[in-house]
């Protein structure tokens, strides 16, 4: 390194601790949880579902189908298609940013600007998704967005051995989740009210059509509210307004002087490069991040299809479908925090374990459901009571694979390097997240001709074999032998 003749007496005393091989200041993780600081936290898991849900689960996907076919004259599947690879080349991009993310926590100690200023910038694209129909523009803006989100959620994963004690770690994390899911249960409402207002979408002709060929169509293409700006704005007012609390947040921060911004980031690229040879090196870490490479790809599959599944899958109502992720959002609320206490007492591996057992009875009831169910009828009948309990496993499903994920990253990471462990484990994460839509679309061109509304069916059994591959070389990890070496 070659010294700048306006490099700060404390900047080249840190630029000799790199040259040394060492860390900024001292690492302390936290050893008291503070209750008050954890609601503080956790109310930001709550403010970002908000996002997740509203824009990713339940707008993106049908509206991009929308515009594809109402502004461009494509089929269905086409426009799936593209909604398949915008989504697999964003998260490319996030899964490169994911391990600088963590590594750029670590180096600077601090974690909680960076998630505030990542937010500023999701609710600014957020909003702007409704006020064109233009399909360059709302991609743009929302692979904007999506970025950011994915990011900020890298800082803020990485605070939590800064907010709560180890023994602690299990428990908050699983709190975190399960509060946060409240974000759904207090925003679906809100958009179940949009659509009074301003209409019901339409991305699929009712494929009564498939069932009964030559008959009408009952609908056509339609924007409902997802055409208007408002409920974007209404979204991301109540992301902000729940975001507040997360502001006063107090985390345990590195002692001593911090560099300038050009020595931290270079530290921060030569710290990622020594942390991705070490996890080389780290054979529990190495082999859990290919194993939930495979095993999160279901997760991330379902949250981001999991609207159109129910509503152009099973063939069900607007309304179910909400009423659907009300239900999973409830059951992952009741649930999530008790996989956080059965990871801190039985392990993260046992806790993938169970969450694995919850994922293969919900996707294998999906699967059934849209090859010999659907249409389903709402009702008492044995179908409908079927996906209700997929709703059911669902929740906790998902919010379990989160929970677990924190819990073996916490055991296997050494406390200086949390927020890059946490961006490897993500950028495995992440990478899944861009194969799965691929497969997802290549299962839409291949079957939809011939299968139609039964090509959900075989895209999910297809990302549940991924899923059942990945779980078992996740068991093979070991934390105890990996707590032994690190």
């Amino acid at each position: 390194m070659v010294e700048s003749p306006t490099m700060s007496s404390d900047d080249k005393k840190v630029k000799n601790d790199i040259l040394r091989g060492e860390h900024f200041g001292d690492v302390e993780v936290e050893t008291k949880t503070s209750k008050k600081n954890v609601l503080g936290w956790s109310f930001y898991d709550l403010a970002n579902t908000i996002y997740s849900m509203v824009i990713v689960s339940l707008i993106i996907n049908r509206y991009i189908l929308i515009i594809g076919q109402t502004e461009y004259g494509l089929s269905y599947k086409h426009s799936q298609a593209i909604y398949g690879i915008v989504v697999s080349i964003t998260q490319i991009i996030i899964a490169i940013g994911m391990p600088i993310m963590g590594a750029l926590s670590d180096r600077a100690g601090r974690r909680k600007p960076f998630v505030i200023s990542l937010t500023g910038v999701i609710l600014i694209f957020a909003s702007l998704l409704g006020i064109t129909h233009s399909l360059t523009l709302v991609l743009v803006f929302y692979v904007i967005a999506n970025i950011a989100y994915q990011w900020s959620l890298a800082f803020y994963d990485a605070m939590l051995a800064f907010i709560a004690s180890p023994k602690d770690v299990g428990k908050v994390g699983g709190f975190g989740v399960a509060f946060g899911y409240f974000g759904t249960i207090l925003s679906l409402p809100i958009m179940l009210l949009c659509e009074s207002v301003w209409g019901t979408p339409v991305s699929q002709i009712p494929t009564v059509q498939a069932l009964y060929p030559g008959s009408e169509p009952l609908a056509k293409i339609a924007y409902g509210y997802y055409g208007n700006v408002w409920p974007y704005i209404i979204a991301m007012a109540m992301f902000l307004l729940f975001a507040i609390p997360f502001i006063f947040v107090k985390e345990r921060q590195k002692k001593g002087d911090r560099p300038s911004a050009g020595v931290l980031i270079k530290d921060t690229f030569k710290s990622l490069g020594r942390t991705f040879k070490e996890i080389t090196r780290h054979r529990e870490m190495f082999i859990f991040i290919i194993g939930y490479f495979l095993f999160v790809d279901a997760a991330n599959v379902i949250v981001m299809y999991m609207f159109p599944l129910v509503r152009d899958g099973f063939l069900m109502s607007e309304s179910f479908g909400m009423i659907f992720i009300v239900i999973s959002t409830v059951s992952a609320v009741a649930f999530s925090y008790f996989i956080g206490v059965f990871a801190d007492r039985k392990g993260a591996k046992n806790a993938f374990i169970l969450v694995g057992g919850l994922w293969a009875i919900a996707i294998t009831l999906g699967i059934v459901g849209i090859f010999f169910w659907a249409p389903i009828e709402t009702g008492a009948n044995f179908p409908f009571i079927m996906i209700i309990l997929m709703g059911v496993l669902a929740g906790p499903a998902l919010g379990g694979t989160w929970v677990a994920q924190r819990s073996m990253v916490a055991a296997l990471a050494p406390k200086e390097k949390f927020g890059e462990y946490f961006g490897f484990s993500k950028l495995s994460g992440k990478i899944s997240s861009a194969i799965g839509p691929i497969i997802w679309s290549l299962a839409f061109i291949v079957f939809y001709d011939s299968w139609n509304y039964k090509t959900y069916g075989w895209a999910m059994l297809i990302i549940g074999i991924m899923m059942v591959i990945g779980l078992g070389i996740i068991v093979m990890v070991k934390p105890e032998k990996s707590a032994k070496n690190y």
